[in-house]
């Protein structure tokens, strides 16, 4: 038993202690996952169209994984925690488990429902994520796979390309290759790229939109390279004029292979990667539009943001992902300093553990230590007043049709960030919506 405990305990405080099974209730999560090579997490709703259809051709594949060709796999309902969708009630989730053979997380058991729809950024369904053994993402989204399986209808294909292994890298600068052009034409080896960061440019020379980004993103280039800064460009587009390097035209292969990789839907598009290959971020084209002078390099991901900073490679995702913010911009030296040391812990944890299972984080945590446009308009949309000596926190979930919480306590320690997390996962916060800056409206109307 003390042999599994440490690989179950993942799962256990992912799913909870017991699972949903159609025709035993709920079962013993250790139990049913222990000596699981591969845990799918399935998020769905009875609702949606395209689960009922994603559904039968996922379930073909399923028994051919599993009783046809042994797989050790087992697949765990979620039912999605969709802003503006009713939540699931008990005769649709009756409805679902009829369909399925696999397991659940009970209905009754929304806040992991809403926890787990937050950590796996769920965007859409359905979506199906795959984890190893010990928790760990393999794939983030299959959802690209969804038209195949349903044009598969028996799940040859699908099952065929099981376990589904992501085709993103963990070290992008695998896909790369080994060598890249100069604009003057000369070769340089992947070895000369060593101990940089690299921004990977999807553009396109002959368009307008790109060619404005290139000259934003070679001010940029030059000055870090003035500085004497680790960082080198690596575009997908050869020019003669280009400044960077770019991967040579025989590349193709691996070129089409980092655009399905990444998902490339338009340009430009620039990624982030360190010196050992990791993605910094996927959000470089807004590095470079809000940080045009570099001031931010290298850009890597922290627990903790101050508001009053204005990091760019953070700021496009609070539109999509719940943000935790202690408002302290009217306190003193010591209470902001107070603050910051409470609000770490918290956000370490959640930081760490996304970092773990290789997910984004699920929720964002800021502090605001001075004030700015942007700490000004969060103040007047939340109506929560003028900066004081108090320090004030406010969760916002803009994806929920600009939700917003409030939290009332009388002090902010770990212990009430983690409680006020907690009360918000188990919806027993009052929920509010943000309201627009009157100026704005004002100016929006003419």
């Amino acid at each position: 038993l003390d042999s599994t405990k440490g690989v179950m305990t993942d799962f256990v405080s992912l799913f909870g202690k017991t699972l949903y099974q159609e025709g035993k209730e709920e079962v013993g999560t250790a139990a049913k996952l222990k000596d699981k090579a591969y845990v799918a997490i399935f998020f769905g709703a009875a609702w949606s169209g395209s689960c009922k259809q994603f559904l039968p051709p996922l379930v073909q594949v399923y028994k051919k994984l599993i009783e046809e060709k042994g797989k050790s796999l087992e697949i765990v309902y979620v039912p999605a925690s969709v802003p503006g969708r009713t939540p699931e009630d008990e005769a649709s989730f009756k409805e679902m488990m009829g369909i399925m053979p696999w397991l659940a997380v009970p209905l009754h058991r929304r806040p992991i429902h809403k926890k787990l729809t937050r950590r796996f950024q769920v965007r859409q369904i359905p979506m199906l994520v795959l984890l190893d053994s010990n928790g760990k993402t393999v794939h983030r989204d299959i959802t690209p796979a969804v038209t195949h399986i349903v044009e598969d209808a028996d799940g040859d294909t699908f099952a065929d390309q099981f376990p589904w292994t992501e085709k993103r890298y963990t070290n992008i600068k695998q896909m790369l290759g080994e060598s890249f052009l100069k604009g003057d034409g000369s070769s340089v080896s992947l070895k000369e790229l060593d101990g940089k960061y690299i921004g990977v440019l999807f553009s396109a020379n002959w368009h307008w939109h790109c060619r404005r980004f290139q000259q934003l993103l070679e001010y940029m280039y030059e000055k870090l390279k003035s500085e004497g800064q680790p960082f080198e460009v690596v575009d997908m587009d050869f020019s003669a004029e280009m400044r960077w390097l770019a991967m040579p035209e025989s590349s193709y292969e691996l070129k089409q292979k980092l655009g399905e990789a990444f998902r490339v839907e338009q340009c430009p598009m620039l990624i982030i990667i360190d010196p050992e290959g990791n993605v910094v971020t996927t959000e470089g084209v807004e590095i470079v539009n809000k940080d045009s002078e570099g001031e931010c390099f290298p850009w890597t991901p922290k627990p903790l943001y101050d508001l009053f900073t204005l990091e760019p490679e953070i700021l496009g995702e609070m539109n999509e992902t719940v943000t935790c913010v202690i408002l302290c911009e009217g306190c003193d030296k010591d209470t902001k300093a107070l603050v910051q040391e409470q609000m770490l812990p918290i956000a370490t944890e959640y930081f760490d553990e996304a970092k773990a299972s290789g997910c984004e984080a699920g929720i964002l945590f800021f502090v605001a230590t001075e004030t700015n446009d942007v700490v000004h308009q969060l103040r007047v949309s939340c109506e929560i007043g003028e900066a004081s000596n108090t320090p004030q926190m406010v969760l916002l979930d803009i994806p929920d049709a600009g939700a917003f919480y409030v939290y009332d306590g009388q002090s902010i320690t770990t212990d009430d960030i983690r409680g006020f997390l907690q009360a918000y996962d188990e919806e027993q916060l009052e929920r509010r919506e943000l309201q627009e800056d009157e100026e704005d409206a004002q100016q929006d109307s003419k």
